[in-house]
């Protein structure tokens, strides 16, 4: 069946009309008459409010069930709404709540067929109201949830709506607690590798139902990296909120953790507990307090001492790191070898305004720096940029890169330019008083000899033709 919402927009509307009974009041206009689910935040915890505000009764079941299946209708109209009353393309949700508070157990297969047309787990109503609605209706909706919860070849997120019905249907319906938690229990004993999201709720309802004896397959889920430790904690955490002993088994060194990777993603890490990242923003001060705490971690460590000894300075790893900021966007904790590679051969030639002679110094310092990063913090990927940092030939190939001009990109060829028109490039005045004067050439038209041609103003977003590595407007043109 399908509805004409829009007729009933408009007579709700323009109040046209006349008064209806019970009797002949269609089931959308009396659903409407129950507001905007939008606004009915506590509607679980009040039973039986749409029976009476809908003025529906178990006559109304089969097509309120019809009016549900819209819901994963195509060709539904997201954009027709009751003015001031209801959205039309919301009514299903006012539907399906009326059948949980009818108890209507002809509705739940209906409803679990909806669950497993979900498209995708980003359908809050559905993930969120659903096990509400099962819980509502009761033992009824059991072995048809277990049957859901049981069949793997349905993605997590469906699978997981099945297990958080089950719990709503002990905590609706207390009698049901035994034989849910047990049910829950097995799913825990019997979870399977590859399907943490499933198994993670499994263990979040076992919990929310105070299920201690359940302690003996957690562990033990725990124990074979089969749960998501950034979404319920390590088992330490989980065995003091149910207050139980542990068998003291083994735990995996590295678990699996979902937040993990987007806590990286952020620029969040070993040496950054804020974001650095962020809509495609990099966040100034988040990002120095970054560059800070590895300077200060680094530059304490026996190999950072050995650079110190030998050349005198460091000065080539916070080169790196704003380098893997502001044009990769990443710390350190996601380099690879790529970014390693690239920052060597790719921006230290084009953009560093260095004499080659420096390669070994690069190239040593980098060195001890990633020494220290696999031996404090044994980055993952710290073994295979030691192995390439300390090839055979490197150096030399870096110094040929180094030399040569077609290498070097606008920054690198201005700060030439500046040499060779005189200025003092190592003093920071006079480098900003080249890059003035440079700027102001390009806007008279008159550009003082940039290779190439070229007439770019240096942006004070761009690289510092200094070869800093900072931003123009923060070094230079400052």
């Amino acid at each position: 069946m399908t509805y004409n919402y829009g007729v009933v927009v408009a007579r709700i509307a323009i109040k046209e009309a006349p008064p209806m009974s019970e009797k002949n009041a269609s089931l959308v206009e009396r659903l409407a008459a129950a507001g905007n689910p939008r606004d009915q935040h506590d509607w679980e915890q009040r039973d039986g409010y749409y029976v009476a505000a809908c003025r529906v009764s178990a006559d109304d079941v089969p097509e309120l069930i019809d009016l549900v299946r819209e819901w994963s209708d195509p060709n539904r109209s997201d954009d027709v709404e009751l003015p001031d009353i209801d959205e039309a393309e919301l009514l299903p949700i006012t539907a399906w709540r009326a059948l949980g508070d009818l108890k209507a157990t002809a509705a739940v297969q209906p409803l679990v067929e909806l669950v497993c047309e979900l498209q995708d787990e980003c359908d809050d109503w559905v993930c969120e109201e659903l096990p509400h609605v099962f819980g509502k209706i009761g033992e009824s909706a059991i072995e048809p949830l277990i049957r859901l919860a049981a069949d793997d070849q349905q993605p997590d997120y469906t699978r997981s709506i099945a297990a958080s019905g089950l719990r709503l249907v002990a905590d609706y319906h207390p009698n049901t607690k035994p034989r849910v938690v047990a049910l829950l229990t097995e799913m825990m004993a019997s979870a399977r590798e590859g399907h943490a999201e499933f198994n993670t709720t499994v263990l979040i309802e076992l919990v929310d139902l105070g299920a201690t004896e359940a302690a003996e397959p957690i562990e033990r889920a725990f124990a074979a990296d089969l749960l998501d430790v950034g979404v319920v904690g390590t088992w330490d955490d989980v065995r003091r909120t149910l207050g139980v002993e542990s068998l003291g088994l083994k735990m995996p060194k590295d678990p699996h953790d979902s937040t993990k990777g987007l806590g990286l993603r952020l620029g969040m890490g070993i040496f950054s507990d804020q974001p650095i990242f962020f809509f495609g923003d990099i966040d100034d001060d988040a990002a120095e307090a970054y560059y800070k705490r590895v300077d200060d971690a680094f530059s304490k460590s026996i190999e950072a001492k050995k650079i110190l000894e030998r050349y005198g300075d460091l000065e080539w790893y916070p080169l790196l790191l704003r380098f893997g900021v502001d044009y990769l966007g990443e710390t350190v904790d996601e380099m690879k070898l790529a970014s390693i590679r690239h920052f060597v051969f790719g921006f230290v030639p084009s953009k560093v305004a260095v004499e080659a002679d420096a390669a070994p110094a690069i190239l040593a310092e980098l060195t001890a720096f990633w020494q220290y990063l696999h031996r404090a913090h044994e980055l993952s990927e710290a073994r295979s940029i030691l192995e390439w940092l300390q090839s055979d030939g490197l150096v030399a190939r870096l110094q040929a890169e180094m030399s040569d001009p077609a290498n070097f990109g606008m920054a690198k060829s201005i700060f030439s330019v500046g040499k060779q028109a005189g200025y003092d490039m190592a003093s920071e005045a006079e480098r900003a008083t080249f890059v003035s004067h440079y700027n102001q050439s390009l806007a008279s038209k008159q550009p003082t000899g940039a290779p190439g041609g070229r007439t770019e103003r240096v942006g004070r977003n761009s690289p510092c033709p200094c070869g800093s590595g900072k931003k123009f407007k923060k070094c230079c043109g400052g």
